[in-house]
């Protein structure tokens, strides 16, 4: 697993927010996704679409997104939920 400490790099708070997906377009990619005649890059496209990206973690749909101001710089990663809830109980070991 890949998380990362890049609140170490930095005196500021990540910020987190919401992917909003409407339901419907859920629905159909996560039924598209399961289509086994649809391509791995058709998928990945498809995702890429309706989500904007995939998780920073595993490559799921990501449903968060959590970034970081950088001496200027923003980085931005985005996480499914499951990946989501690992990496906020490392940000409360710290």
């Amino acid at each position: 697993m890949r998380y990362s400490n890049h609140s170490d790099l930095t005196n500021s708070k990540p910020e987190i927010s919401e992917i909003i997906i409407d339901k419907q377009k859920l629905k159909e990619l996560q039924e598209r996704l399961k289509n086994p005649h649809f391509s791995h890059d058709a998928k990945n496209d498809l995702i890429k679409k309706v989500a904007g990206g995939f998780c920073s973690d595993c490559g799921e749909i990501p449903t968060k997104i959590v970034s970081y101001d950088m001496d200027g710089a923003r980085l931005i990663e985005k996480y499914c939920d499951k990946c989501f809830k690992k990496w906020e109980k490392l940000e409360k070991k710290k």
